[in-house]
């Protein structure tokens, strides 16, 4: 008892620094694995630096304090002791390689978070003071852009849009429509966006090979964005940069497909109409077909969509005249010209009217009142479209080619005294394309309006 009293006594200063230092490694190791930033990380590495210092000047005087212990107690002890001390001895320097082992394991912990925040900064870049990211291959960011492209459903709920090309996304930017991400393809592109608009956008680098992810989007434009759902009474309309518009609206009844929606906009920004109305029924005027034919028409002037056939009378001045878009109850002879009429049809029969067959629009119920015996051959007079027909405030509808113009659209025109807006062609011609004859008539509205406010001048 007495030996291992003895033995006790002389052991525990060996094995004091290092329980100590196996305490300092443990906290040190802990507080590495705390801190993620890379200043934090700094910090720890000079403090770990620092610790070795004062561990390998403890780790000095107690071997030195050890073996000048030992050597005094060897000299007066038994043969088995000096023994002891020897082993003892043994023991300390594998508590060393231990403690090595344990420095070498921290070191390995601090650079392998350095490594991590150094290839999260690899994938940011900046240029012209926008801070932007480089999306990784298979990155879902782009299949959710690819989503909100294909679905209106998403589209709705989400509040987004997709706007492919530089020359959108800035006429976007100039209407005060707010950018969410900015995908690109190339610095150069990028720099030609306004950066002074994009200081709280997200502006991600991406490359645009993938066929599966791009298939539905213009990767040629170099610049596709995601913007918050624009709203005509929160975009801003430039009369300096566009011009004065005409007092000329035009209504949209019913046009389901993207490409003719698109060109009727486009025509209707080119005639500087004053607004563009779309009821239900009509295709999404954010679809990314219907954006491209448009070619940026949905910020030059307001459009208002889907909306019912009650609520289009809060849209127009009370004095408004509202007109219909005609194009077949009679023809013109191709020798002199003379008007020939036409056996009176029914309403299915012409151009954009639509008659009594099956509707595939769902309508409110308060839209249909006062149209279930409606019939159009009654009421509203045809005339040729290049005769006087504007007025102080004037509205043409235009109906979808599938379907034609509705009973609506039709009842409206007749209670604000409009007229059936014929154009007239040549024998053997069935109709004329929607946005052909919308173009025809928006520019004629238009020639006649400026006519009128010329002679109001004199």
């Amino acid at each position: 008892m007495a030996t291992r009293i003895a033995s006790m006594r002389f052991l525990y200063p060996l094995f004091q620094p290092a329980l100590t230092l196996r305490c300092n490694a443990v906290n040190i190791k802990r507080n590495v694995r705390r801190r993620t930033s890379v200043s934090g990380l700094i910090s720890v590495n000079e403090s770990i630096e620092n610790l070795k210092q004062v561990v390998s000047q403890t780790n000095e005087h107690s071997l030195k304090d050890n073996i000048f212990r030992n050597s005094e107690k060897a000299s007066i002890q038994r043969p088995e002791i000096a023994t002891n001390v020897s082993q003892s001895d043994n023991n300390s320097h594998s508590v060393q390689f231990s403690q090595l082992r344990r420095e070498k394991a921290i070191n390995e912990d601090c650079h392998g978070h350095v490594a991590a925040q150094s290839t999260t900064l690899s994938r940011f870049r900046e240029v012209d003071g926008l801070l932007y990211e480089k999306a990784q291959p298979g990155d879902k960011c782009l299949t959710k852009l690819v989503n909100i492209a294909r679905s209106k459903k998403l589209r709705e709920q989400q509040g987004k849009v997709v706007l492919e090309g530089k020359r959108l996304v800035c006429s976007a930017l100039d209407a005060g429509a707010i950018a969410q991400t900015v995908y690109f393809s190339s610095v150069d592109a990028l720099r030609e966006l306004p950066p002074d608009k994009l200081r709280f956008t997200s502006i991600v680098k991406v490359m645009m090979e993938d066929p599966k992810i791009w298939s539905d989007l213009d990767i040629s434009q170099d610049i596709i964005a995601i913007f918050k759902r624009p709203e005509a009474s929160h975009l801003t309309f430039s009369q300096e940069k566009y011009g004065k518009p005409v007092p000329l609206t035009l209504i949209c009844d019913n046009m389901r497909d993207p490409g003719n929606l698109g060109a009727v906009l486009r025509s209707a920004a080119a005639a500087g109409c004053h607004s563009v109305l779309l009821t239900k029924g009509c295709v999404d005027v954010w679809d990314p077909k219907v954006l491209r034919a448009a070619m940026g028409a949905h910020f030059r002037l307001p459009i208002i969509p889907s909306i019912t056939w009650n609520e289009i009378p809060s849209h127009l001045p009370k004095t408004a005249t509202i007109h219909v878009a005609d194009n077949s109850s009679t023809t013109i002879t191709e020798d002199d010209h003379t008007v020939t009429s036409k056996k009176q049809k029914k309403p299915s029969d012409y151009g954009w009217v639509r008659g009594h067959h099956p509707r595939k629009v769902e309508y409110e119920d308060d839209d249909l009142s006062g149209f279930a015996d409606y019939d159009s051959r009654k009421s509203l007079e045809t005339q040729y479209y290049y005769i006087d027909w504007v007025a102080r405030h004037t509205c043409l509808i235009i109906g979808g080619e599938t379907h034609g113009l509705s009973r609506e659209a039709l009842q409206l025109a007749e209670r604000t005294g409009g007229r059936r807006l014929l154009i007239p062609m040549v024998h053997g011609v069935d109709s004329l394309n929607s946005a052909m004859a919308a173009s025809i008539l928006l520019f004629e509205g238009r020639k006649q309006l400026l006519s009128l406010a010329e002679k109001i001048r004199i």
